[in-house]
């Protein structure tokens, strides 16, 4: 299969499968798109609201499945939240595989990235969120045009990289927010037959230290770590919170893996993309992610 790409005048479809979005919020996303180049298509149902703070899980799935099933969508954009594994139960996977595009989000998206990986259905990105467009960064936008219109040889950092435990390890990059991706190894979503490279990526204003090491230690036992051969985590806080990396340096020398620590990525200034599924080589000693 030919790898997805987004060009110039080319649609984007977009959705919210974790958030309530108003036609106040979608608005200003829908012009910066159009002033970048591409058009735009909402689905019947981006506006719907029957439970009041969210969409119901099918409302959501609707207009995520209206945006797999339209021929003239590129690429679907939707952003983070909260209720993704809501929704992935009641996506249409089959039409997925049979029109295959590019799916772009990052958050609560890890879910359905990562599902729609695992289910072959076309190319997922992870890092950015369509609100991001009405007042991108210039290395935002580099990273936005470079993966939508191919694969770069490696990961550009726009950040210092903390390398914790040295090493290098290869495998299929995988990865996302630290509590969904957890769950989607307990749910058997991610297969355990390959070795992975990791990104993940969580923020102190949802946890703090001692929740977060409590996580990373769940993250431990879900039962991927066997065949986790190299993991860099994203950015968690400014300053760098030492503990953090203390904790991160334990989990890669009781599991024998190069762990590095950056602020390219995740819930801050930064939003590099990762191109999950694609084989990844990380080598923490020279801060290096090569694809």
């Amino acid at each position: 299969m030919n790898m997805c790409t987004l060009q110039k005048g080319d649609t984007i479809g977009l959705a919210a499968p974790s958030w309530l979005m108003t036609p106040e919020k979608a608005q200003p996303i829908i012009d910066a798109l159009t002033g970048m180049g591409y058009r735009v298509k909402c689905p019947d149902k981006l506006f719907a609201n029957g439970w009041g703070y969210a969409a119901s899980p099918e409302e959501r799935a609707d207009a995520f499945n209206q945006m797999i099933r339209d021929d003239e969508v590129k690429m679907v954009f939707f952003s983070g939240g909260e209720g993704a594994d809501d929704v992935t139960p009641l996506l249409d996977y089959e039409a997925a595989r049979k029109n295959p595009k590019i799916y772009l989000s990052y958050s609560d998206g890890t879910s359905i990235l990562n599902t729609l990986w695992a289910k072959g259905c076309g190319r997922e990105l992870y890092g950015q969120m369509p609100g991001l467009v009405t007042n991108i960064s210039e290395y935002d936008l580099g990273q936005f045009e470079r993966f939508t219109t191919g694969l770069p040889e490696k990961h550009t950092p726009n950040t210092q990289w903390h390398c914790l435990t040295p090493g290098r390890g290869d495998g299929t990059l995988l990865g996302g927010y630290l509590l969904n991706f957890t769950y989607l190894v307990l749910m058997g979503v991610i297969p355990l037959d390959r070795d992975y490279v990791l990104f993940i990526e969580d923020h102190e204003q949802f946890f703090q230290i001692e929740a977060e090491s409590a996580f990373i230690g769940r993250f431990e036992q879900c039962g991927i770590m066997p065949h986790v051969k190299g993991l860099l985590f994203g950015h968690y806080s400014a300053p760098v919170n030492e503990q953090l990396l203390e904790r991160l340096r334990r989990l890669g020398e009781r599991w024998n893996i190069p762990v590095a620590y950056c602020d390219d990525f995740g819930h801050g200034d930064n939003h590099a993309i990762f191109p999950i599924g694609e084989h990844a080589v990380l080598d923490t000693t020279a801060g290096t992610l090569e694809y």
